[in-house]
């Protein structure tokens, strides 16, 4: 299977393995990528051979998937023939929803075995392509496993800096050595770090300051509409795919002493419960938190787009399973899904949804809050909710909230419930 262009852009040609090189040589041989793959100059950059970590961060609609499949194709079939390689996405969904479909729809999959129950897909040449989400803190630890060649993140900025560190200690074989991500900015987190700050890593090929509108792919009425969709600090980060700070935050007292490492999160607690907020186009979440006497703990979190209300009560009842049973506080605006998820047999409850009483009581919480590490999206949400007018004003933007929704929801919900509880009267629990 060889990569050529045609006058539709850059597509597969099943004609066998690609065995000698055909375009400019490396050292060893190998072939360079500049000249059989992608269409854009940015994405030519980005999957170029060469260094060991490689990063494309741009807008959303730039390209980046396209990169990301490319690049994966480069190392199973020429750059680490007969070795093994790991892709990592955010959440099984954007595994089966946007990663597979786009390999299948450049022909890559009917080429050699994809094995869809163990997400596996083995060439000819007896390359493995591993496929694995690093939706939860079990799943990063269980990434602990085979020696690989190389590796690729999804929208790393949504997955936990932990998961990164595992897979970096898994590059143990191949000829080229090497890891990359692609995705879109989530303010200063440690995608940033890596790739940009001053701490970057040795033997960095970054693209960045990539654009949805470089894309001339792009139909007209999509860039038109994200123009009218974002404002902002969040057009900054989501069109012009920059790393930004967000003004004016909601919670400007989250930092590095809220945060613990997985490992030292405890094993038993006074109680746990749980946050819900409904999504589809936006991403629906659930919180698992825990209270330890005056403290509270945010132990883990499902974050997935494009989902259905049993595919959420499904991950209410995991997490239930994984932490405890606990009331489950949910977004009230959905009661037909609170209806389901009883059903389910699950304990939902209608959550109160007053935002400015709600921050606030989380806010009070500031000494007493703390996060498990891998919760990366609702660590990116603290730094970047924000009011409207960079803080001039006192309501907050309806961006970036999701996560801190479900937080507001239980930790606001249960609180306030439980100091409005009648006193037991006569023996009697009313």
């Amino acid at each position: 299977m060889s990569i050529v262009k045609t006058p539709d852009g850059y597509k597969p040609y099943d004609s066998g393995p690609i065995t000698e090189p055909t375009g400019p040589e490396f050292d060893g041989g190998q072939q360079d990528a500049d000249e059989v793959l992608c269409p854009l100059d940015y994405q030519e950059e980005f999957v170029s051979f060469g260094s060991t970590y490689n990063a494309f961060i741009s807008g959303i609609g730039a390209g980046k998937t396209t990169s990301l499949i490319q690049r994966i194709v480069l190392n199973a079939e020429l750059w680490n023939p007969g070795e093994t390689g790991v892709v990592l996405t955010p959440t099984v969904p954007s595994l089966r929803n946007v990663l597979i479909p786009e390999l299948r729809k450049w022909g890559y999959l009917s080429y050699g075995e994809w094995k869809p129950s163990k997400k596996r897909w083995v060439l000819p040449n007896g390359s493995t392509v591993i496929f694995e989400s690093a939706d939860n803190s079990r799943k990063i630890q269980r990434l602990r496993g085979p020696n690989i060649a190389w590796f690729g993140m999804d929208e790393p900025s949504s997955i936990a800096k932990k998961a990164w560190d595992i897979m970096v200690g898994r590059l143990r074989d191949g000829e080229y050595i090497n890891a990359f991500v692609t995705g879109t900015p989530k303010g200063y987190n440690w995608v940033y770090d890596k790739f940009f700050g001053d701490d970057k890593l040795d033997d960095v090929n970054a693209v960045h300051n990539v654009t949805t509108k470089d894309n001339p792919h792009l139909p007209d009425i999509y860039t038109d509409e994200i123009v009218e969709q974002y404002e902002g600090k969040f057009y900054e980060q989501e069109v012009l795919g920059e790393f930004t700070r967000f003004e004016g935050l909601v919670y400007p007292w989250f930092d590095g002493d809220n945060l613990i490492p997985s490992d030292d999160a405890p094993d038993t607690y006074d109680e746990v419960i749980y946050g819900v907020d409904w999504g589809h186009n936006n991403p629906a979440v659930v919180l698992a938190v825990a209270r330890q006497g005056d403290r509270w703990l945010v132990l883990d979190e499902w974050c997935e787009r494009r989902c259905t209300v049993n595919d959420h009560a499904r991950a209410a009842e995991t997490l239930a399973e994984r932490y405890g049973d606990g009331t489950i506080y949910c977004d009230p605006s959905e009661p037909a899904n609170i209806e389901q998820f009883r059903r389910d047999g699950l304990n939902a409850k209608k959550a109160e949804n007053d935002v400015t009483p709600g921050i606030q009581h989380v806010s009070s919480k500031a000494d007493n809050l703390d996060v498990v590490e891998t919760c990366q999206n609702l660590r990116n949400e603290f730094n970047q909710y924000q009011y409207k007018d960079g803080g001039e004003s006192d309501r907050p933007l309806k961006q970036n909230d999701h996560c801190l929704d479900a937080l507001r929801y239980a930790l606001f919900t249960h609180e306030t419930r439980e100091h409005q509880k009648p006193k037991p009267v006569f023996g009697r629990d009313y």
